[in-house]
């Protein structure tokens, strides 16, 4: 080695000789594909215990016999192998959701990279189906924000006794003709007490709209007649058809001279008659701001102004603020007041201190209070260190129905202290930003469309306008978050295989989903699993047959299982008319050592729908292999009592006699049949090709699916170092003691490996490629015995007839 040194010294240099190893290899891992009643699309989610099917796929549905699918992936899991599941996608396939406006009907989100790479950007649905299906339809997404609870009120300081009122009614009254008839128009009344967020008012005129007639009504000082009791300065409902009574505020009765009460319904409040130059717009932070007569008032959803000229019967306009149109302020009323004094304060307030207790999740089966979900959202620790307020946000999936969790109102995921600001997170790595968070982690729910609420502030110049600077979505710093209130989504329109409720899937859907698979780099596959071995003929089931023995030939490191067409073997009771379905089924398949193919059908208990069913054995044949491989390992055969026997099975569809099995086996078809004392058993260990060799058995296939496997993963190592004595000699220093241990594990008998200047010749060596040849002698399983009797004479040597036998 070069020193390099230009002094005396020593220079230490080190050669790793030891680069390169054999790896264990998890060869229990199965796939298929099928139209799973909910779950990603067309992608391949590892499942691990039939737990995680259930609630990764949902359960087994008797529509289009869908449980063949469910239940073939549950068979092979009860084996311990692990499983590649593939939903099936279809042109009608799409996601429940609550849209923005209009009903969508084709949402289609496939997956969480479909809806990253494709949806998160959408704007016309709110929230959606974690995945397509109608499964989702009924659920319901109950969200509350901080700022919900943020209400207009009228302040009491500033109100004085003698102050007027204007208020709109409508009144039931008695007809002549003895039907019911309604009076409406406005009363005007004097405040006559200020209490604390309430007034008292006597009634001093009354307005008919109809008549367009203002008339006095008298009112005798320190009696209750024609006075409103308790008026309370809240916040009210649409509707006050309540009688009155004098310890509930906001429930009132009018009386006129004779002492009979009217009901006052539907009752909104205008502004007082009069002349005034100031121009309001409801809003926040009402704080400090008074209104005289005849100020123009604004309201989200219109401008009212005030009538100039002071008229009994001018028809000022009543204020309202729709509940459509202002969110975060439903079912607010106003009222505007004129009397002595310089005017009437308003401020941003909520009288009902209780309001957040009194709000539901807007369920139609069950009534249940957000106060007993969770605190009153307020503001984060985030946006609170970046002045910002009213961010907090709570998001609660609710199953109202009962349809997916079978209880009705249960509450299947809680999400509470999230944000509205892009930027919030709780740590570093972890974004609480609700339309992230949810994507992230919620497994019923996407957010497309951000919320955005109403946000109002005000300047000298425009007063109380409309404020975007609240949008969420948006940045924490300095932000004043919108407020939304309450809201009920229901997820909706979401569609199956055709639809709702219909599982049948064209062939050339299950086969794009099987194609998804064909790239062994991307996903490690050991078994591909058929499935049902059905469709519309038997046309069909050998299509996809073929398909699946296609994919496992080209990546070369799996095995396709195979059923028979199911209508050629399941309700027929003439057993030889089945074997020579079975033949004719697998005759035309083709020929490859990449497949196994069985004889039929098992009949087994669907404890999900309490009844028993047929379903093809492919699932099985597949978890007998991944079982050996647990349990022994992959180069024994998983045939026979020992290692062959098939899991919760009651019976077979087609149990073949001995000469029935003569017929299949020479066909490719390994026999399951019934053993006494063994229960049901794979009969034969025979892979699908046709040419004899080593390889038309399924022990010699694995064993060497294992060792070429491995060993090319050791070779990787190898790659651009240089083709010299060193590197072949380190690469058979690792191959050898694998394949010795193989060896002494029975899965070869003898084996030589050469990598060496023979077959690394200098012209190899020139283009750039490394060779070795490695020959192995793989161990045969036992597939026929014979046993010979012999009775000999009472005295004869057994030396002497040995030799004639």
């Amino acid at each position: 080695m070069a020193l390099n040194l230009v002094s005396p010294g020593v220079k230490v240099k080190e050669i790793d000789l030891t680069v390169g190893r054999i790896d264990g290899v998890n060869d229990q891992v199965g796939a298929i594909a099928g139209p799973f009643e909910k779950g990603p699309v067309n992608e391949p989610v590892l499942i691990e215990t039939e737990a995680d099917l259930l609630s990764t796929f949902g359960s087994p549905k008797s529509t289009d016999a869908q449980y063949e699918y469910w239940m073939t992936a549950s068979s092979f899991l009860s084996y311990g192998g692990i499983l590649r599941v593939l939903r099936t996608n279809n042109t009608t396939l799409s996601n429940a959701n609550a849209p923005v406006g209009v009903a969508i009907t084709n949402l289609s989100v496939k997956s969480s990279e479909d809806y990253y790479n494709n949806r998160a950007s959408d704007t016309n649905w709110f929230y959606a189906a974690r995945n397509p299906g109608s499964w989702a339809n009924g659920l319901k997404i109950c969200t509350i924000d901080a700022k919900a609870d943020q209400r207009i009120a009228i302040g009491t300081e500033g109100i004085v006794v003698g102050y007027a009122i204007t208020a709109g009614f409508s009144t039931s009254m008695a007809n002549t003709d003895g039907t019911v008839g309604i009076e409406t128009g406005y009363i005007k009344g004097i405040i006559t007490d200020v209490h604390k967020g309430m007034i008292d008012v006597k009634v001093v005129a009354k307005h008919n709209v109809t008549t367009d007639v203002w008339s006095a009504v008298d009112y005798e000082e320190g009696s209750s007649t024609n006075a409103f009791r308790g008026y309370d300065l809240g916040v009210y409902n649409e509707n006050f058809s309540k009688p009155a009574s004098t310890n509930q505020p906001n429930r009132y009765q009018i009386f006129n001279n004779s002492g009979v009460s009217q009901r006052i319904e539907r009752t909104r409040f205008q502004a007082v008659i009069g002349i005034g130059s100031t121009e309001i717009t409801f809003g926040e932070d009402l704080n400090a701001l008074k209104v005289a007569p005849g100020d123009q008032i604004k309201s989200l959803n219109g401008t009212y102004t005030a009538n100039v000229t002071d008229v009994p019967g001018g028809g000022a306009p009543r204020i309202i603020m729709d509940a459509a149109a202002t969110v975060a302020f439903a079912n607010t009323d106003f009222i505007v007041m004129s009397g002595i004094g310089s005017g009437l304060y308003l401020r941003e307030g909520n009288t009902v201190h209780d309001w957040y207790n009194q709000q539901t999740l807007g369920l139609t089966n069950s009534t249940i209070f957000w106060n007993q979900i969770a605190e009153a959202p307020s503001t984060t620790e985030y946006a609170k260190q970046r002045n910002s307020k009213y961010d907090e946000f709570h998001v609660l999936v609710v199953d109202d129905t009962g349809s997916v969790t079978g209880t009705a109102g249960a509450i299947v995921e809680k999400w509470v202290g999230l944000s509205k600001a892009l930027d919030a997170k709780i740590s570093p790595s972890t974004d609480i930003f609700y339309k992230n968070y949810l994507a992230n982690f919620s497994q019923y729910a996407f957010v497309g469309a951000a919320q955005t609420g109403i946000g109002l502030k005000n300047t000298m110049l425009s007063g109380y306008t409309v404020d975007s600077s609240g949008t969420w979505g948006s940045n924490a710093q300095g932000k004043t978050f919108n407020g939304a209130g309450p809201n009920t989504f229901s997820l909706a329109n979401g569609n199956d295989y055709g639809s709702e409720g219909s599982y049948k899937c064209s062939l050339g859907d299950i086969i794009s989903s099987y194609t998804v698979l064909d790239n062994p780099a991307e996903y490690s596959v050991n078994y591909l699993i058929q499935g049902p071995s059905g469709g519309d003929s038997i046309y069909e089931a050998q299509a996809k047959a073929n398909k699946l023995i296609q994919i496992a030939t080209t990546r070369k490191d799996c095995i396709a299982c195979i059923s028979p067409y199911r209508s050629g073997v399941v309700g027929l009771t003439n057993s030889d008319q089945q074997t020579n379905n079975i033949i004719s089924f697998f005759e035309s398949l083709t020929s490859s050592s990449y497949a196994v193919f069985d004889s039929g059908y098992k009949y087994t208990f669907d404890r999900f729908n309490n009844t028993f069913r047929y379903i093809p054995l492919n699932g099985d044949i597949a978890g007998l292999m991944a079982r050996t491989s647990i349990q022994s390992f992959p180069w024994f055969s998983p045939a026979g009592a020992t290692r062959g026997t098939i899991n919760n099975a009651v019976k077979i569809a087609y149990n073949p006699s001995q000469a029935q099995r003569d017929m299949l086996y020479p066909k490719r078809i390994n026999p399951v049949v019934f053993s006494p004392g063994a229960g049901l058993v794979l009969f034969g260990d025979k892979t699908a090709q046709k040419e004899a060799s080593a390889f038309d058995r399924i022990n010699v296939r694995r064993l060497f699916l294992t060792i070429e496997g491995t060993i090319e993963r050791a070779a990787r190592s190898q790659l651009f170092e240089f083709n010299d004595d060193l590197t072949r000699t380190a690469f058979v220093n690792i191959v050898e003691p694998y394949l010795r241990d193989v060896q002494a594990k029975r899965g070869i008998s003898e084996f030589v490996v050469i990598c060496d200047e023979s077959n690394n010749t200098p012209d190899v060596i020139d283009s750039n490629t490394f060779k070795a040849d490695i020959f192995v002698k793989p161990a045969r399983s036992i597939n026929f015995i014979g046993l010979t009797f012999v009775a000999t004479r009472t005295g004869i040597s057994f030396d002497e007839v040995i030799g004639s036998v």
